[in-house]
């Protein structure tokens, strides 16, 4: 008789070595190529579909902003901060998303990628995947990067690439991953998005 297993046959198992953790990827993660870029090489570890429980995506987290602008009715326009995708308790349909395995210095690199935002363990969160050797976390805003609803988009805009950047990995990702997405996100706030360019480019 084989021996007993401690996961599903449905479900992944992924295992980390000594120095290594696991990330929950969820908004521009869910693209490989945003990953690599912040990795700056070709990211050949696993990034397996699973999610967290507990948890939905919101769009209430901001960056501060000088480098990002439009032009808008013959004039240049440069939102204070930047909106970009958080997660938040709540109850409901689990926030679906990517595990990625990272060592402690690729880790450190997202730390700094993610400065607006909280990393925090959420191993015991995890669903559809079994995680060994180690723990798991996802990165929440900091409380002080919590969009204020009042703000007007002057103070804070949504740019169009980084929508474009999400859509690419749901796109990668099939169908079932996007309904389940759209299941555990709340909606886009279309009326703070703005077509973003760079600064520079126009100069």
């Amino acid at each position: 008789m084989p021996p007993a297993s401690d996961a599903s046959p449905a479900e992944p198992v992924v295992e980390l070595r000594d120095g290594q953790s696991a990330m929950f990827g969820y908004g521009s993660l869910l693209s490989r190529r945003s990953m690599e870029r912040t990795l700056g090489r070709r990211y050949d570890g696993p990034a397996t579909p699973c999610a967290l429980d507990g948890w939905r995506r919101s769009w209430d987290v901001v960056m501060p902003n000088t480098r990002l602008c439009a032009v808008e009715d013959g004039a240049e326009f440069v939102p204070e901060h930047i909106v970009y995708l958080n997660v938040r308790p709540a109850a409901g349909p689990p926030v679906n998303g990517l595990l990625y395995v990272l060592d402690a210095a690729e880790l450190a690199a997202f730390d700094r990628r993610e400065w607006i935002y909280d990393r925090i363990a959420v191993t015991d969160r995890l669903r559809g995947v079994r995680l060994r050797g180690g723990d798991a976390y996802v990165y929440v805003a900091r409380p002080e990067f919590v969009l204020d609803p009042s703000w007007p988009r002057s103070r804070a805009a949504l740019r169009r690439t980084y929508i474009d950047i999400v859509e690419t990995g749901l796109g990668e990702l099939g169908a079932e991953f996007r309904a389940r997405y759209d299941a555990s996100t709340d909606a886009v706030p279309a009326e703070r998005l703005f077509d973003d360019v760079e600064r520079s480019s126009r100069r």
